[in-house]
């Protein structure tokens, strides 16, 4: 049996549910430490109990929805899988996540306070997009050298299959325009990126690329 919370955990969990559907919901600066104490049904001094002010909620807020929405550590763990299978398989987690409801919103907060709050934005960036371009150029370099792939600048060459990825499906998205990406209209375009990025970087001839990172 999972041990038992404390009244103060209890608090600040409502607090940090609260604050986080207030904050995707109406942003950062039409919330305000009031309305999250309502919604968490605690008291305003609570709230500051439990952090200074609403910068440093906002600071703990985007820290969790980089964690959340960043790649899994594991990713790459299976070698048996194709490279094809391997690319579908973060392709479309890579888009179902930054098209996710939840997703586009933390996106849009992160956008809208980047110019007041740069070390969040660089954070969010550096443990979401950035990571997962990471993650995989090592295994596009492990590839190449398994001599599988050949690929000169395997961190661009995954730089180039995320803009693929996310093309004009993730603006119709980000921007809530009709009609929508369908699960299998998404699948097929996940499909369609793997064909190019294989026909581009699986043969001896492969595209040569340029660090443009």
């Amino acid at each position: 049996m999972p041990p038992r919370r404390t009244p103060d955990e209890s608090k600040r969990s409502a607090i940090l549910v609260a604050s986080m559907d207030l904050f995707l919901k109406n942003g950062f600066s039409k919330t305000s430490m009031d309305a999250i104490a309502k919604k968490a049904l605690v008291t305003k001094q609570t709230v500051y109990a439990h952090f200074k002010n609403k910068d440093k909620l906002f600071e703990y807020i985007i820290n969790e929805l980089a964690k959340k929405h960043g790649p899994p550590p594991d990713l790459f763990k299976d070698a048996s899988a194709s490279i094809e299978t391997r690319l579908y398989e973060i392709g479309l987690a890579f888009l179902n996540m930054v098209s996710s409801k939840e997703g586009i919103a933390a996106t849009q907060l992160v956008i809208a306070e980047a110019y007041h709050h740069q070390k969040l934005a660089q954070h969010y960036y550096e443990s979401g997009s950035r990571r997962i371009l990471e993650i995989l150029g090592e295994y596009l370099e492990r590839e190449n050298k398994r001599g599988a792939l050949h690929i000169p600048v395997p961190l661009s060459a995954a730089s180039y299959f995320f803009a693929m990825l996310k093309g004009n499906y993730y603006i119709r998205i980000l921007l809530n325009t009709k009609p929508k990406p369908s699960p299998g209209e998404k699948e097929a375009h996940v499909r369609e990126c793997v064909a190019i990025f294989m026909r581009l970087f699986g043969g001896n001839d492969a595209l040569a690329t340029r660090n443009i990172l």
